[in-house]
C-alpha cells in the first residue's frame, strides 16, 4: 500500500510539471510580454502569430497594456487588436 502511494505522488507530481502557460499571438505585429518568474524577469517576445509556452510553475506576467497579472501555469494569453485577455 506504501509503494502505491508513493507512486501516485510520483504521477501526480510528473503531470502537473508537463502543464505550462501559453501566450498566442494572433495580431499580425508582433508583441511583447514581461515575465517574472522565481525572482528573474525577463522579456517574451511574440511575433505575429506565434505561440509559445512559458510559466510552468508560477509567475507574474505584464500584459501589453500595463496590467500585471499572476498565473498559475495552466492559464493562455491571447492577444489580439493589442489587447491580452487570459483564458
Amino acid at each position: 500500500m506504501k509503494h502505491l502511494v508513493v507512486a501516485a505522488a510520483c504521477l501526480l507530481t510528473l503531470g502537473n510539471a508537463a502543464h505550462a502557460a501559453s501566450a498566442v499571438n494572433l495580431d499580425a505585429e508582433p508583441r511583447t510580454l514581461i515575465v517574472t518568474e522565481g525572482g528573474s524577469r525577463s522579456e517574451l517576445s511574440l511575433a505575429a502569430g506565434e505561440t509559445v509556452e512559458f510559466c510552468s510553475s508560477g509567475c507574474f506576467v505584464t500584459l501589453p497594456n500595463g496590467d500585471r497579472e499572476a498565473l498559475t501555469g495552466t492559464e493562455t494569453i491571447e492577444i489580439s487588436g493589442g489587447v491580452a485577455k487570459i483564458k
